[in-house]
């Protein structure tokens, strides 16, 4: 794949997927045997990344991610993201809504092979995420 067609790769994976909630375009990004080493515990293929993508998005019905910064290669493709969200939504990772507001960054990097993802690893400032939407903060 080209440096351009990784890129677009990630683009898509972010526009489409989680900022739009099509997850039908997971199917088609991922390869079935796709795995995260950073979130090893979830489903393999697609499947994983809907899981999170339903979950975020169903906790904050105005999720939004941007990319800051897209580098890219041959085979991987490294981003640089700020997501951000109201938690008025389902319950988030045991938390309840609270109604507060976060904006938290992530970077990503894909691995991919034949134009499916065959890798990944997310590095997500979780602890930016919690303290905001806590409310005893």
């Amino acid at each position: 794949m080209s440096v351009e067609q990784n890129k677009v790769i990630m683009q898509r994976m972010i526009e489409e997927i989680w900022n739009k909630g099509n997850m039908m375009v997971a199917d088609e990004l991922f390869h079935p045997d796709h795995f995260s080493p950073s979130a090893p515990d979830l489903p393999k293929g697609p499947e994983g990344v809907k899981m999170l993508a339903v979950m975020f998005r169903g906790a904050m019905p105005d999720y939004r991610m941007t990319i800051d910064l897209l580098l890219a290669d041959e085979r991987k493709v490294v981003g640089r993201f700020t997501q951000s969200g109201t938690h008025v939504g389902a319950a988030l990772m045991g938390m309840q809504p609270s109604g507060r507001r976060a904006e938290w960054t992530e970077i990503g990097v894909l691995e991919i092979e034949n134009g499916k993802i065959v890798k990944s690893w997310y590095e997500v400032d979780m602890l930016a995420m919690i303290n905001q939407l806590n409310p005893q903060n």
